[in-house]
């Protein structure tokens, strides 16, 4: 089991601790449902492709919430800034009553350095965009200000507990959101230069911009620093921790984040993370559609050309030399090029219904059991888990969809084909929301 996965079944044990209404077996679907997402994300590579194919496609998309966070570094100014360094220094002053604490010192130099980032930002916001262009070397962190701001996070982290229940916990964990959100820019900025290394690394690059996204339209609208509540913050905390090459996230972490997800975004965890999947994959079978119907052009006019090859070689007796070359190439061409095509619309045959069986996994999720029988679905509930059951198996034994038998292949098939025009529109829903 991978990171999310992890999260994913810390919070759905949270919630089964406190619903006493669910019956066994929806509580026992929705189980298998989150892990054989898990699960298809971490092994997805043997069944939809390599992640380097569909970051090709996914990447424009990608690339719009950078655009977005660049251009929000630049924008109106934060009237809650000025506030801000008011707060941080008072947050100072309260650090006389950890002053025999090992860590006061650290603590101080770390605040210290959040009061300098407000700085930038707020002389960043008022300065305007020719201002902007030429000073940009000294706006962003070089490698030892980055060094610098990583050393800080750990101490943030490292105080944490002692700030828990003082009265300037606000402010403190300010300071801390200031240093992660910058932070965490900088590292999404040259993780998005690169290819994601999986499909779980993928997803929390997703995750990650989408919070500091949420977070940015946060800052922007926030007119005092009450407009900015601890949970606010810790959006910025979770989208620093995520881009992190082994990230963690704690039980209690990811039930608050499930719950902040939930109230502002209208979505759980599980679903905001893994319908990534389905939009991905989905862009990915657009391509592979366009792919395959060129190619399926291209070798019906080449057997076209054949046939009328052979045709005059029957009647003349003899071809041209150069035409000669040609019979004999599209000879050993075309059928190798039709082994290619069938393939490649087994891929993408295969791509499509796992799209459609991830939209139906994300629904039992998303949905309670009431909803589901209101619908007249409730019937998913076991028919999820069987699927589900058999796509853990495909992850874990590196098995393609068609290697799956007759019956299996159609128990996945219907259900995907269910959740076939739900899918197609989460993926618009997935791809506008981009600032």
């Amino acid at each position: 089991m991978g990171f999310f996965s992890d999260c994913f079944n810390a919070v759905s044990s949270f919630v089964h601790s406190v619903a006493n209404t669910v019956s066994r077996g929806f509580e026992k679907a929705k189980e298998i449902a989150g892990k054989a997402l898990g699960w298809m994300a971490e092994n997805a590579e043997s069944f939809v492709g390599g992640v380097k194919k569909v970051w090709a496609v996914a990447k424009p998309y990608v690339d719009k919430f950078a655009v977005f966070l660049e251009a929000a570094a630049k924008g109106a100014p934060y009237p809650w800034l000025k506030a801000a360094l008011s707060g941080l220094s008072k947050a100072l002053v309260a650090l006389t009553a950890f002053e025999n604490s090992p860590i006061a010192k650290k603590i101080d130099a770390a605040i210290k350095w959040a009061i300098e980032v407000a700085k930038r930002w707020q002389k960043r916001r008022e300065q305007n965009e020719n201002q902007q262009n030429a000073e940009k070397e000294n706006e962003e962190l070089n490698e030892a200000e980055f060094s610098e701001a990583k050393r800080h996070q750990e101490t943030f982290r490292t105080a944490e507990r002692e700030f828990a229940d003082n009265e300037n916990r606000h402010s403190f964990e300010l300071a801390s959101a200031l240093n992660d959100y910058e932070i965490s820019r900088i590292e999404l900025k040259k993780a998005l230069l690169k290819t994601p290394d999986n499909f779980e690394h993928y997803l929390r690059l997703r995750a990650t911009q989408k919070l500091l996204n949420m977070a940015e339209k946060k800052f922007i609208a926030a007119k005092t620093l009450d407009d900015l509540s601890l949970d606010d913050l810790f959006l910025v905390r979770i989208a620093s921790d995520l881009i992190k090459s082994n990230p963690q996230l704690s039980n209690d972490a990811a039930i608050r984040l499930d719950r902040i997800l939930k109230e502002v975004y209208g979505c759980a965890l599980a679903p905001f993370v893994f319908e990534e999947l389905v939009a991905s994959w989905a862009l990915r079978s657009k391509e592979l559609t366009n792919e395959w119907e060129l190619a399926s052009k291209t070798l019906a006019k080449e057997k076209i050309l054949l046939k009328n090859l052979v045709l005059a070689k029957d009647i003349q007796g003899s071809l041209a030399a150069e035409e000669e070359v040609l019979l004999i190439q599209l000879q050993a061409d075309i059928p190798k090029n039709q082994i290619n095509l069938d393939s490649k619309l087994n891929e993408l045959n295969g791509l499509n219904l796992y799209v459609g069986a991830v939209e139906g996994f994300l629904q039992l999720l998303e949905k309670d059991e009431h909803q589901l029988e209101a619908e007249g679905r409730d019937y998913l509930i076991d028919e999820g888990a069987s699927v589900g059951t058999l796509l853990i198996r495909c992850a874990e034994q590196n098995l393609s969809f068609h290697s799956l038998d007759p019956d299996e292949q159609a128990l996945i098939n219907d259900y995907a084909n269910i959740f076939k025009s739900e899918s197609e529109l989460r993926v618009e829903r997935v791809l506008e929301t981009v600032a």
